[in-house]
């Protein structure tokens, strides 16, 4: 079994096509909010008790 890189060289390939998916996008800065950001991070989740059997909201 040969490698890639030795087939490419058996053909006579020497440069690779590189895909027009990895193009790079400038990335933009999205401003939160500090609540948004608590939400995010799951601060800002309801939690739970276990009273008897049941279990209740608090």
């Amino acid at each position: 079994m040969r490698t890639i890189q030795s087939e490419f060289k058996r053909q006579g390939i020497t440069e690779l096509k590189k895909s027009t998916s990895s193009v790079k996008w400038p990335k933009q800065k999205e401003q939160l909010s500090k609540w948004e950001l608590e939400e995010l991070m799951g601060v800002r989740r309801d939690t739970y008790k276990r009273v008897g059997s049941a279990i209740r909201r608090r």
